[in-house]
């Protein structure tokens, strides 16, 4: 057998009992393996890892707020070497300024079987910026390395090569944004100005849905503070940071109160205005002595919007003689009401205003005291005002009616001899529709329906349709006996199978 010889990678250790020398395994293995081999002349090598390696995605780093959220580089690094001991290497990576020696390095512990990290441009920014202290727009090297530190104590601690690019940082734009005026819900009052939203994708741009009243706005950074500020700019289309109170003080005007969508972006400095076609309040409230609780600004009572408009609020009951109007919050005279244009119009003028403050303050006035319907529109605004005269007969009609769909001869209703404005009907109803004319022999009469077609049975909204279009009805799934009662004047239905 020729001279054989081994790199040595591992020297294992030998452990000695009272004189009884044990080898490990390895040791059996490595003979056996140089037996079957004594042919050959080569080295035999036990390999044990090399030492951690790093690499960066970029050598070159332009930062952008708008990217704030996105990667601006990442390292990867190989695992490195723990000599065969089986021991656990946890790394560390460490940032520094060119030249520094790593003496006050921007470090990081990853923990264990970690092989790369990445840097948002928000984070790598505020390296620079807060802990450096490096003036926006002046690029920087920053050198890198990893150290990968093992669990045993036999083991020295490895530092990776060093990996150096370049970064230019970015001054950041404001991260809040609120909007004043008194088109805006909460008015001048700078200490709880309205908050708009920054964009996930893109933090220099913020976001506001919701209802602006006619009047002005612009956009403060900080509550309780007027400057800095985002005014109008040289358009409708773009704005102007505002720093000093000897710049002009240009503001947007709301033409027409409405929901509005604004979208700005503070890097490219422009802004827009959407009026979405959604109502500007999800609830309403009247309040008078006209009504059933008074003046209590408290606790006024509440008017229904309408499942399938928003911007239609309905109110139907008994009035007493006496004023009212429509607050847009409960608890607070100062807040804005919808008013008439002038003190105590007739009942059929149909104009309405919305007024900031509830100052001037006009009412509307009830002298004749009884049932009314009305219906407020804010879409227009508009309104409607009329003392309900109930209807005498009212049908029902369709294919789960014993008469079917002959409008000539529906299924009466029977009147409740208290109450003019309830009807029943109790009887056998098959698998089908119906709804409810209020007169005969004409498909274009009056109905009274669902507001959305085949509602569930327990839903008690009903809906009084002029015209009867759009055309919904309610569904009989399971045949049977049934009471139905409708009260036509607070458009209410009660469906039980009996």
């Amino acid at each position: 057998m020729k001279k054989r010889y081994i790199t040595q990678g591992f020297i294992p250790n030998w452990k000695i009992d009272n004189g009884r020398i044990f080898i490990t395994v390895l040791i059996s293995i490595l003979f056996s393996f140089l037996l079957s081999s004594c042919d050959n002349d080569e080295d035999i090598v036990i390999e044990m890892g090399n030492p951690v390696q790093l690499s960066a995605s970029k050598a070159e780093v332009e930062l952008n707020q708008k990217n704030a959220n996105s990667t601006a580089v990442e390292f990867t690094w190989t695992p490195g070497s723990n000599e065969g001991t089986g021991a656990a290497i946890y790394y560390t990576i460490q940032l520094d300024k060119e030249g520094n020696n790593f003496s006050t390095p921007k470090t990081i512990e990853l923990g264990k079987a970690v092989f790369s990290k990445k840097y948002t441009t928000a984070e790598l920014n505020n390296i620079l910026l807060s802990d450096w202290g490096i003036t926006p727009g002046n690029s920087l090297v920053v050198e890198s390395r990893v150290i990968a530190v093992t669990s045993s104590e036999d083991v020295v601690p490895d530092t990776s090569n060093l990996v150096s690019f370049s970064v230019l940082p970015y001054k950041p734009v404001s991260s809040t944004l609120y909007m004043v005026g008194d088109a805006t819900p909460n008015g001048w009052d700078n200490f709880i100005a309205t908050s708009l939203q920054a964009d996930p994708d893109d933090p220099t741009t913020f976001i506001y849905e919701g209802s602006l009243k006619a009047g002005e706005l612009k956009f403060i950074t900080q509550l309780g503070e007027w400057l800095p500020s985002y005014q109008k700019g040289e358009d409708e289309q773009h704005i102007v940071l505002r720093t000093d109170d000897s710049q002009p003080d240009k503001k947007f005007s709301i033409a027409e109160s409405g929901v509005y969508k604004i979208t700005l972006n503070l890097l490219d400095l422009n802004i827009s205005f959407e009026k979405l076609d959604q109502s500007p309040y999800d609830e309403l409230w009247i309040v008078g002595d006209a009504t059933p609780n008074g003046w209590n600004i408290d606790n006024p009572n509440q008017i229904v919007q309408d499942p399938t408009d928003s911007f239609i609020f309905t109110y139907n009951e008994f009035l007493n003689a006496g004023e009212f109007k429509f607050p847009t919050s409960t608890g607070d005279w100062g807040t804005d009401f919808y008013m008439p244009l002038t003190n105590y119009p007739d009942l059929s003028e149909t104009t309405v205003q919305l007024v900031s403050g509830g100052n001037p303050d006009y009412k509307w006035k009830i002298t004749d005291a009884g049932p009314y319907k009305i219906k407020l529109n804010l879409r227009d605004p508009s309104i409607s005002i009329k003392a309900f005269v109930p209807y005498a007969m009212i049908w029902m009609v369709g294919d789960a009616t014993p008469a079917g769909w002959d409008i000539d001869n529906p299924v009466e209703m029977v009147p409740d001899a208290s109450d003019p404005n309830v009807f029943t009907y109790t009887g056998a109803l098959s698998a089908g529709e119906f709804k409810f004319p209020t007169s005969t022999g004409d498909w274009g009469t009056d109905f009274f329906m669902p507001a959305e077609n085949h509602p569930e049975l327990t839903d008690t909204r009903m809906k009084f349709i002029p015209g009867g279009s759009p055309d919904n009805k309610w569904e009989i799934t399971s045949a049977g006996n049934y009471t139905i009662t409708i009260n036509q004047f607070y458009e209410t239905i009660s469906i039980v199978k009996n």
